[in-house]
């Protein structure tokens, strides 16, 4: 009995002591497997829900003698079983991530090139006491000491990004609750599909800091076909509207205008959005069906196809509304006026990847990718830019007809294991304007990540990635507006620090 206790306590000091760093998988959702535990040859014993060891037969127990039924081992035995279940099911971590970044402007000496520093904390909390229940909270926090003290942002800047608790009925329906990131479609760089998210993702961040959506979610997998199926209960608004890195010195768009009727208000029962996905397998293809309704926001559809021909990974996706994520003008700089789309306004992306192995142990991967979006502008409407920066109607990415993009992927090339290089082009084939970027990133220490990136700006200026505002005075009804003037951008830097909590 004495070591018995000694090895209870020493297995309680074990897991006291067990905090290694979690995995990727284990912070994104690897489902943790329960240690399995010793055979059994009888039933459960009465009253502790779990299968255990038999109850002793009455000649076991006069063999045993007392010590067979002496309470005090009893408990020490279940205190074991539970420690071999529930060991270490609580994660604690995060990210530091200090950030730099230096944008180029013509005709702007480089004392007045911009300069920012937004730092970012992530700390979360992963609970998983069985691989049938799971807690998570993650929260950022957002600080850049360059921002100006009269900005009217926070400064530092406290975010809740998943707020979640999930677990399965039965183990046929899997139930997630709380703030969530659900992606739908395959876009790599252009993702239209992508309903869930009230933020368009900046295609060529390295960090994606959107924010959850707080939603209800439920999956029904069909494992003998593969297929499955989920449906969805949102809690927030879902309006559109898009981010940019590069244009750090014009104010950046905070909220949208809606272009349909603003709805109930958000603490209402008509507020209550709702979406449902079919994820069905067709041999080597994936096909995806979506759809999603909130009152005051047009409903909106989804297609996505994705397989392999040959050597190729093919996917697309297609995206089917009567509206647009944000107000649509036209006319010009004097003399414009807003307008709602008529008729089916589609949206699709289609992208091809080759993944090529070089050697035994390297890899490099080349992706295209092809935009079309109805809603977007032609290269004669880039006078209209300005109005559209003036009315937070400008979404980045997402603002011509065509785009196209093209990106060389090459991890840990050769002896290089602790280098990655990514190569990416990006264009606006509507105004005619591009980013060409390079990023390279760097681990040192085990556990620090040293990235840095560098970005051209190339095309005509004025389009949208070479954006220069030339706005002379203009009268109004109340007298002459001032004048407005933004150089093009040139070159961008980049240079940041990360390291796994």
């Amino acid at each position: 009995m004495i070591a018995l206790r000694a090895t209870a306590l020493l297995l309680l000091a074990s897991a006291a002591l067990a905090q290694d760093r979690p995995t990727e998988e284990d912070i994104f959702g690897k489902p943790a497997q329960e240690t399995p535990s010793t055979p059994s040859t009888g039933g459960a014993r009465p009253g502790n829900g779990q299968a255990g060891e038999p109850e002793p037969s009455a000649a076991e127990a006069e063999r045993e003698g007392p010590r067979a039924l002496e309470p005090d081992l009893a408990a020490e035995r279940r205190l074991l079983e539970s420690l071999v279940r529930t060991e270490d099911p609580l994660k604690i971590g995060g990210l530091l991530y200090l950030r730099s970044n230096l944008y180029s402007r013509e005709q702007t000496p480089p004392s007045h090139w911009t300069f920012t520093a937004p730092s970012l904390t992530d700390a979360y909390l992963d609970a998983r006491p069985t691989d049938r229940v799971r807690g998570f909270v993650l929260g950022r926090m957002f600080f850049d000491p360059t921002l100006p003290s009269t900005s009217s942002s926070s400064n530092p800047k406290v975010l809740l990004d998943q707020l979640w608790l999930s677990y399965d009925l039965h183990r046929r329906a899997f139930v997630t609750l709380g703030r969530q990131h659900v992606k739908w479609g395959v876009g790599r760089f252009w993702n239209p599909t992508d309903y869930l998210h009230a933020v368009r993702r900046d295609p060529l961040a390295v960090f994606d800091e959107r924010t959850g959506t707080f939603m209800a979610r439920v999956q029904l997998p069909w494992e003998r076909l593969g297929w499955n199926l989920s449906a969805v209960a949102v809690f927030e608004k879902l309006g559109m509207q898009a981010t940019s890195t590069f244009v750090s010195s014009v104010e950046q768009p905070t909220s949208t205008t809606a272009t349909t009727s603003p709805g109930p208000s958000s603490d209402t029962v008509g507020a209550i959005g709702a979406g449902a996905r079919a994820e069905i397998v067709l041999g080597s293809w994936e096909l995806g069906l979506d759809a999603v309704a909130q009152r005051g926001i047009r409903p909106r559809y989804g297609i996505d196809l994705s397989g392999g021909l040959w050597e190729l990974d093919l996917r697309g996706e297609l995206s089917l509304r009567t509206s647009s994520d944000v107000p649509l003008y036209r006319g010009s700089l004097t003399s414009f006026t807003t307008y709602e789309p008529a008729g089916i306004r589609p949206a699709a992306v289609l992208g091809i990847d080759w993944a090529h192995k070089y050697s035994d142990e390297d890899a490099f991967t080349m992706s295209f990718e092809y935009f079309y979006n109805s809603n977007g502008y032609a290269a004669s409407d880039r006078g209209l830019y300005p109005v559209l920066l003036a009315k937070n109607a400008f979404p980045f990415y997402y603002l011509g007809t065509h785009y196209a993009a093209v990106a060389l992927l090459l991890p840990k090339p050769g002896s290089w294991d602790l280098h990655s290089f990514t190569f990416s082009a990006l264009a606006n084939l509507s105004d005619r304007s591009g980013i060409v970027r390079f990023d390279w990133n760097m681990t040192f220490l085990t556990y620090v990540v040293l990235e840095a990136y560098v970005q051209g700006h190339l095309g005509i200026k004025g389009g949208e990635f070479r954006l220069s505002i030339d706005v002379p005075a203009l009268p109004t009804s109340g007298g002459t507006t001032s004048p407005v003037f933004l150089g093009a951008p040139v070159v961008d830097f980049g240079l940041a620090l990360k390291l796994g909590l």
